[in-house]
């Protein structure tokens, strides 16, 4: 179990509760704590600010870094997934720059949770989710924002385009097996 982090049933739950008073959910811990890879155990505390990302973080990041980390075995694949991450970390960059103009609130963050990092692109998405997270809850809070999710938008996509590569999706349809050519049969 991740320092902060309580094991209620079969969820792990951050130490903060949400609007309704239910404790946050963070999924995939018991996929990613499965993982066994050689050298130090590296753990990041995660500060979220926004709740887009703190909701992406807590949702999707455990089992994505899972996949990412078994879709990089191959050379080809781990460039590929080197390229979409760099469009990830570019895209937060740019709502970084984006932000820069404007303060950050004063404020706690919304939730606080420790991540596993199991592989150096794991590193780079935690990262951009970071960098982006901070972005946007400045832009939440500035003269920008009615138009945050317009801008967010080409962060996400490039989020989603990661994640379909890495879960083996192609399109919004499952890659499928190719099936057998039966013709000469």
């Amino acid at each position: 179990m991740m320092e902060g982090q309580v094991r209620v049933g079969p969820t792990y739950t951050t130490q903060e509760r949400s609007k309704l008073g239910n404790p946050l959910v963070i999924k995939g811990v018991e996929r990613i704590e499965a993982v066994n890879i050689p050298g130090d155990d590296v753990r990041r505390d995660a500060e979220l600010f926004s709740h887009h990302i703190s909701r992406v973080m807590r949702r999707d990041f455990n089992l994505t870094s899972v996949k990412l980390y078994w879709y990089t075995k191959g050379y080809n694949r781990r460039q590929n997934a080197r390229r979409m991450l760099q469009d990830l970390v570019d895209e937060a960059g740019s709502l970084e720059d984006m932000a820069r103009p404007y303060e950050m609130p004063h404020a706690g963050p919304a939730a606080t949770c420790t991540m596993r990092i199991i592989s150096d692109e794991a590193d780079l998405l935690f990262g951009a989710l970071i960098t982006a997270d901070r972005a946007l809850y400045k832009l939440m809070h500035s003269p920008l924002a009615d138009v945050v999710e317009e801008n967010a938008g080409p962060f996400m996509r490039s989020f989603t385009t990661l994640r379909k590569a890495v879960f083996g999706f192609q399109g919004d349809q499952p890659q499928q097996p190719a099936a057998p050519d039966r013709s000469e049969d």
